[in-house]
C-alpha cells in the first residue's frame, strides 16, 4: 500500500471543504439582516406616510375652518348695525335689528330655551361652543331659515373640491355700567324692560364664530375634522381716545360768518352744567387760531327752549322753527350785542393733535383709523339708511339739500378728511361729523343754508363760512351709537382650537 505523506503545511482535505461554512453562513446572516432592515423601512416609511397624509388632512380641515372664521367676520363687519339691536325699523327702508320681534327679523334665538341641559349637556349644538357651562344661559345662538349656520358660502370660494365648512355663532349682549370700576357685567338677554337691572339695549355685543371645518370629503364621509372659534366684540373709532360730550369742538376760528345755533349736552361739565362749545385758546399750537367767541353771529340755549316742547320727539327731529331766540339764550352774539355765558369754552389747553386726543391714534397714523371704515370718494351715495363709519377721501364731499345722512337708531361717524365739506341747505345728520385735515392741509367745512347735525360736530380743519344757519342739537343717544359702535374687531385671546363639548 502506498503511503501518502502530505507537508505539515498543508491542510487535510476535510479542513478545506469546511472552511466554505463559515462564508456562506456570514452571507446568510447578512441577507436576514437586510431583509429585516428592508421590512423595518418599508413599515416606517408607511407609517410615516400616514403621519403626513393625516397630518394634510388635518391641515386641510383646519385651514377650512379659518376660512370659515374669516368669511364670518365679514359677515357680521357688513351687518354691525343690526346685528345686536332689539330696535323694529331701525333704518328708514325698514330693516329691523335681529333680535326684534318684528315678523321674519330675528336671527338669534335664546340658548336657554333651546330645551338643552346647558349645564352638564355636550353635543354639536351652538350653545355647547362656550366653554363655561353658567353662560350659556344668557347668551343667544345664530339661527334663520330653519338653518343654525350662517349663510356664507365658504365652500364656494376655498381652492380645494374636497373640504367643506360650517359656521355658527353666539351672540352676548354685554351689560355695561361706566360707572363702575369693571364696566362690563356680563352678558344678558333682557332687551325689553329697562326697569329690571340687567337691561340691555344691543349697542354694545360679543360674537363668539363656531368653525366647522372637514378635509378630504368624499360626499358627506370626510377623513378629518377641526373645530374653531375665535371671539369678536363692536366697537367705534373713538374706543381708544378721549372723545368730548360736547355737541361743537373746533380748532378754528367760530363762527366766522353766518350765524350757528347749538344746543348744549347740559352735563357735560358736571351735572346741571351744560357745555355748547369747545374751542381752541392754545397758543402753542402750530398753526392753531384763537378762537374769539364774541366774533359772528349765534347763540346756544337748551334743549326745551330750541325744540319750543318739553319732551324730546321720539325721532330726534324738529317738528317745527326750532331755534334760539336772545330771551332763552345762554350765550349769545349778534352785531356787538354778547351775551358770553359758562357753556363756551375757550380752553389754553387745547390739544393741539385733535385727531389723537378723539381717536387715541396720532393724526400721522390716521390710515390706522381709516382701516375701520368705509371709504367713500364722495358722499354722493350717503342716505338715511347709511350706518356706521365712513371716511370720505378726495376732492369733495358735498351733502345736498333737503339729504338726511344717518337716522336716530343707526347714526353715521361721519369723517371728512376731503378737501372741502359742503353741506347744503336743509341736509340733516344723525351721530357725528367729523372734519378732519389729515389728508390735505386745507381741509375745510363749508356751509350753505339752513342744516342741523343731531349728534356731535368736531372741526379738526379750517372752520370756513356759513350761509344762513348751522344747527348743532346735541343727543346723547346718536352720539353714543356713532362713536361706540360701527366696527368689528377680535378679541385678544378669543381664539381656541377645541373644547371637549362642543363635539
Amino acid at each position: 500500500m502506498k503511503n501518502l505523506n502530505y507537508p505539515a503545511s498543508q491542510p487535510a482535505p476535510a479542513a478545506r471543504l469546511q472552511r466554505g461554512m463559515v462564508t456562506t453562513f456570514t452571507g446568510v446572516l447578512i441577507l436576514l439582516l437586510l431583509t429585516m432592515m428592508m421590512f423595518f423601512a418599508m413599515r416606517v416609511g408607511v407609517f410615516d406616510q400616514r403621519n403626513s397624509s393625516n397630518d394634510m388632512r388635518q391641515k386641510l380641515a383646519f385651514h377650512a375652518a379659518e376660512s370659515g372664521i374669516h368669511h364670518a367676520k365679514e359677515f357680521f363687519r357688513a351687518n354691525s348695525v343690526i346685528a345686536g339691536s332689539p330696535v323694529e325699523n331701525i333704518l328708514p327702508n325698514g330693516t329691523d335689528g335681529w333680535l326684534s320681534t318684528a315678523a321674519g327679523a330675528g336671527r338669534w334665538l335664546k340658548c336657554s330655551e333651546a330645551g338643552l341641559n346647558l349645564t352638564t349637556g355636550s353635543g354639536t349644538h351652538p350653545c355647547f361652543g362656550e366653554p363655561v357651562p353658567a353662560r350659556r344661559s344668557t347668551l343667544y345662538y345664530y339661527s334663520f331659515g330653519n338653518s343654525m349656520f350662517l349663510p356664507i358660502d365658504t365652500d364656494g370660494v376655498i381652492p380645494g373640491a374636497t373640504e367643506t365648512v360650517g359656521v355658527q355663532a353666539l351672540l352676548c349682549l354685554l351689560n355695561v355700567d361706566f360707572n363702575a370700576v369693571t364696566p362690563v357685567k356680563g352678558c344678558s338677554t333682557n332687551t325689553t324692560d329697562d326697569s329690571v337691572a340687567g337691561f340691555v339695549d344691543g349697542s354694545y355685543y360679543m360674537l363668539t364664530l363656531l368653525a366647522r371645518g372637514r378635509g378630504d370629503c368624499v360626499g358627506t364621509d370626510c377623513k378629518s375634522e377641526a373645530l374653531v372659534s375665535e371671539q369678536m366684540s363692536n366697537f367705534g373709532a373713538v374706543a381708544g381716545g378721549q372723545a368730548p360730550s360736547v355737541p361743537l369742538t373746533t380748532k378754528s376760528t367760530f363762527p366766522p360768518s353766518g350765524s350757528a345755533e347749538v344746543v348744549p349736552n347740559p352735563n357735560s361739565g358736571g351735572v346741571g352744567v351744560p357745555v355748547s362749545v369747545w374751542m381752541n385758546a392754545n397758543t402753542s399750537c402750530a398753526n392753531g387760531a384763537v378762537v374769539d367767541p364774541s366774533s359772528g353771529s349765534w347763540a346756544t340755549c337748551e334743549m326745551q327752549e330750541w325744540y319750543g316742547e318739553d319732551s324730546l320727539p321720539a325721532d330726534y327731529t324738529c317738528n317745527g322753527n326750532c331755534s334760539c331766540t336772545k330771551e332763552e339764550a345762554l350765550s349769545y352774539t349778534h352785531a356787538g350785542d354778547n351775551i358770553l355765558g359758562i357753556d363756551l369754552v375757550s380752553d389754553p389747553n387745547f390739544p393741539c393733535d385733535l385727531f389723537s386726543f378723539y381717536f387715541g391714534v396720532p393724526k400721522t397714523s390716521y390710515e390706522l383709523v381709516k382701516s375701520y371704515a368705509k371709504v367713500l370718494s364722495n358722499c354722493d351715495t350717503l342716505d338715511s339708511n347709511s350706518a356706521g363709519i365712513y371716511w370720505i377721501t378726495g376732492a369733495e364731499c358735498r351733502i345736498n339739500s333737503n339729504t338726511t345722512v344717518g337716522s336716530p337708531y343707526a347714526p353715521v361717524l361721519l369723517i371728512s378728511a376731503a378737501t372741502l365739506t359742503r353741506l347744503n341747505g336743509g341736509a340733516n345728520i344723525y351721530g357725528i361729523l367729523y372734519i378732519s385735515d389729515a389728508e390735505t392741509a386745507n381741509a375745510e367745512l363749508d356751509v350753505n343754508g339752513n342744516n342741523t347735525v343731531y349728534g356731535q360736530v368736531v372741526v379738526d380743519a379750517k372752520l370756513a363760512k356759513y350761509t344762513g344757519t348751522f344747527q348743532v342739537v346735541y343727543n346723547e343717544n346718536t352720539v353714543g351709537r356713532a362713536s361706540g359702535g360701527g366696527g368689528l374687531g377680535t378679541l385678544i385671546g378669543g381664539w381656541a382650537d377645541f373644547h371637549p363639548s362642543w363635539q
